[in-house]
């Protein structure tokens, strides 16, 4: 009896520690944002790709947008979610969290 139970509890434990793991992030740094934005070098930005690649494997997920909240956080915040919707993703899609970190980068991730 015990042991037709282990794989319920094994299957139990990974499924949890499965749905607890943070989700990826992906940081745009200010070198990256300095590049001259086109649609094409967007879309080509390592963290931006990661973050719509990870998107597109996930129905109903949303790209969060996390930045300072200060001026210059918000500013690239809102741009950045105006070239992923040029690039694409829809706008009900997207969220946008202020998460009080380094005025100078912009997270990506993914989340239900």
């Amino acid at each position: 009896m015990k042991l037709s139970l282990l794989p319920v509890i094994v299957l139990t434990a990974f499924t949890t520690a499965a749905l607890a793991a943070p989700p990826h992030t992906y940081t745009i740094t200010p070198d990256e944002w300095a590049q001259p934005r086109s649609g094409e070098n967007m879309a080509a930005m390592a963290p931006v790709r990661a973050a719509v690649k990870e998107w597109m494997k996930h129905p109903g997920d949303h790209i969060v947008i996390m930045h300072s909240g200060d001026d210059i956080g918000s500013l690239w915040a809102s741009e950045v979610h105006d070239w992923l919707v040029s690039l694409g993703v829809p706008s009900t899609a997207l969220k946008n969290r202020i998460s009080g970190q380094d005025e100078n980068s912009v997270t990506l991730s993914v989340e239900p």
